[in-house]
Order: structure tokens, then sequence, then C-alpha cells
């Protein structure tokens, strides 16, 4: 179906009418509270935002053979792209805002998106796009087997959902996605949420001029960094790749700072085991929290911790704990070097190195004076950095860069035709 879109706004015009889509994980984590956050801000200011979203809960309570069939369509979805060309048909959207197509929507809503005409920008939360897991990770380690964009080793290792059916079709949709030319033709921006990011785009085919770096907000700062109690903080999934073991250890040896570790995940019984020994008992779980309880944890923190041994891209809480006016420890890997100056935001110590975070442990515990100069740099760069107003500035600048690309492929495509059709003629 093709139909004529409305007019677009002007590059110096304020108002976009965006549509955002999102598949929403079974298990909401930071990307869906980005996706309803970046809605919120947009909205604030003036835009109007559409959705056309899926929730991955829906799967649980659907037949199994319709469960079955929503699997088979993770590489293609025929009816999602059709009723996707319907719904920009009705409403028209100035561009579209992807965020996550796995698994109920597809690669197909690209395609869809194409044939209307309209600009399509694609935020990269993980690596989906480059590894079938989106994680860069499996069986313990960094993983990279498929970046030369051969996904057998996925299928192998089953490196999704430890299913070897799973993994073969999430690598199928990611193998058809760059053969076909999907991926490279059919997104005019993407959003790169570090350089790091970027350059891993880059590597895999996509041209730099169509790669914008535009990191996530916040909202939430400390207007000075508050009192700080003698504990470090860990919030986050409770899974082997963020690096828990590595930080338990680090941690057991530096009983004079308490450990609190937030967050639920396959890990927590192991967790649960590892602290019930002597010598553990200033390290506790706390489970998930929310609202002004994580608020507080994070602010009263000397530090928080992300001991990532995956390819971090952009992980809220550390963000969330700057503009506190907390400072983070973090592993060098990943975008994380990117969100922490050593010694002056945090401190950055070499993944799985257990010692290497003990000392920085021990320097936050032994060093007040330096861990508040920390804490207040730590939130005079959030400030700057990650304020909803320097996010907004960036988006709608990404926004009307592509619609201008739209538009002057439009106009060349039109000039083509026109061309050939004089040339026809004579």
């Amino acid at each position: 179906m093709k139909f004529t879109r409305r007019r677009p706004c002007s590059v110096l015009e304020l108002a976009v009418r965006i549509l955002q889509i999102h598949n929403f994980y079974k298990v909401p984590g930071g990307e869906c509270g980005v996706v309803e956050a970046e809605r919120r801000l947009l909205e604030e200011h003036g835009n109007t935002v559409l959705q056309f979203a899926v929730d991955s809960r829906e799967i649980d309570s659907m037949p199994l053979l319709k469960q079955g069939l929503a699997f088979v369509q993770i590489p293609w979805n025929v009816g999602v792209a059709r009723r996707l060309v319907s719904f920009v048909h009705k409403h028209r959207p100035d561009v579209v805002h992807v965020h996550n197509v796995f698994p109920l929507l597809s690669p197909s809503v690209y395609h869809a998106l194409s044939r209307s005409g309209v600009s399509v920008v694609q935020t990269v939360h993980n690596y989906r796009f480059l590894c079938p897991n989106g994680l860069f990770y499996v069986k313990g380690k960094v993983c990279e087997a498929c970046q030369e964009q051969s996904y057998w080793a996925a299928v192998k290792n089953c490196c999704v959902h430890e299913s070897m059916i799973t993994s073969a079709l999430y690598a199928s949709a990611v193998a058809w996605g760059w053969r076909s030319g999907t991926f490279s033709s059919c997104i005019d921006r993407y959003i790169a949420l570090n350089s790091f990011s970027f350059g891993k785009l880059v590597a895999a085919g996509v041209p730099k001029d169509k790669v914008r770096v535009c990191g996530n907000f916040v909202s939430n700062f400390s207007e000075a960094p508050p009192a700080k109690q003698p504990y470090a903080l860990y919030l986050g999934r409770l899974s082997a790749e963020k690096g828990l073991k590595t930080l338990l250890a680090a941690a057991g040896s530096v009983p004079e700072l308490s450990l609190k570790l937030a967050g639920t995940g396959p890990l927590e019984a192991d967790l649960r085991r590892a602290i019930g020994v002597p010598g553990m008992e200033h390290i506790e779980l706390v489970g998930h929290v929310a609202g002004e309880t994580k608020r507080r944890l994070i602010a009263e923190a000397l530090c928080t911790a992300a001991p990532s041994e995956c390819y971090e891209n952009f992980p809220l809480s550390v963000v969330e704990s700057l503009a506190l006016g907390t400072p983070v420890i973090a592993s060098r890997i990943g975008g994380l070097p990117e969100l922490i100056e050593h010694g002056q935001t945090g401190l950055l110590f070499s993944p799985t190195d257990t010692e290497s975070l003990a000392e920085c442990l021990r320097r936050i515990v032994r060093r007040p004076t330096d861990t508040a100069a920390m804490a207040a740099c730590a939130l005079a760069t959030a400030r700057v950095r990650f304020s909803p107003q320097c996010h907004l500035d960036q988006l709608l600048g990404i926004y009307r860069d592509a619609m201008s690309h739209t538009e002057r492929n439009a106009k060349a495509k039109g000039e083509r035709t026109q061309q050939q059709s004089v040339t026809f003629r004579r």
C-alpha cells in the first residue's frame, strides 16, 4: 500500500508528530522506562507522540498454537507489517522512532515503513542488530563470534534463552535484516547511545553518516550531594554477565564497607547462599526497589557499583547515581568508561579483576575527602550531560535530520523518475 504522506513540518518548526514503535519486554527494564520517559518529555514540549506497541507478556495468555506462530514469525511478521502500514496511513506521522521489534513485531516493520515513505529513526538500546542475544556475551564471557554476520555460532551455542530453536529464529532475523539490506537502507538514522556502540554499528556496515550519538537522560537530580551512609550499592539484574561474583569476592575483603544488592534475577539463590557464610555479614540482598526507596538507597550510598563483564551500553542506574550525587565504580568495558571519569565522577577497574575492584572499594571508604569531591563532581557533570533539555535538543535535531534526509531522497527519486519519463517519450 502506498499513499501520500502529510506535509512534514519544516526543519524550522518546533512541533513534531512522532510515532513510537516498541515491543515491551516480559520483564520491564531500563529500555521500557526510556521509551515512556521520552514520550512524556516530547509531549511536555508540545510534540505529538503516538505509539504502535505490543507487550511480550501477552504471549503467556495466548493459546499454544498462537504462541508457536508468534515465535515462528520472529524473523518476519507479515500481519504486523500490514497493520503498521494502515496505522501510518491513518495517523501520518512526521517521523517514526523504533526502539525494539523483538519478538512480536519483527524486522518486517522497517520494510513497511520504507514503503510508507516516512522517516525512520532507530535507537540501538542493545546489540541485537549485531548479536542474536543482544549482549555479545555467552557462557560466562564476551563473545563476538557473530560480528562478521555469520550467525551459526549463535545457534550452536543456544545463545538466546538457551534454546537452539529460538536462537535459530533470532539469528535468521538478524541475518536477513543485513543481507536483504533492511538494516542498511530502510532506516534513515541510527541513534547509538555512546561511541562504543557507534563503532560496532559502523563496523557492521552501517554508513557513518547514518549514525548519531545520543545518550539517555534522567529527570531526578539532587539539589546537593546528600549525607552518606557507609555502604556501597549494586542496583540491577542479578545475573552472571553483571559481574556479581567478582563484586562479592571484592566486597568480602573490605568488611568496613557494607554492600547492598538491590534487584532480582537468576543468581538470587546462589548469591543468598554465598553471603550466608561467616565473614559476609556486611553484605545483604534487599530485593527489588523502586520509587522513593530506590532514590534514597542510591542517594545515601557512598558509591554504586557497575561491575559488568559484558558490553554494557547505557545503564540507567549509573546515570541515576551520578544525578543523585553518588560516585560510581564501574568496569572498563563497553560504554561504561564513557559515563565515568576516573577519579572525578567515580572509579574504573578492569572487568573480572577482583583485587582491582577491592582497591576501588577501599579507596571510597578510606578516603572520605576524595569521595565527597567525586560526589559533588558527579552531580555537576550529570546536570550538564544528562539533563532532559539536553536530550530533547539532541533528539529533535536527529528527527529533523532524518526528515530532511527523507525529503531529499524523495526529491531525488522524483527527479530521476521525471528524467526517465522524458527519455522514454523521446
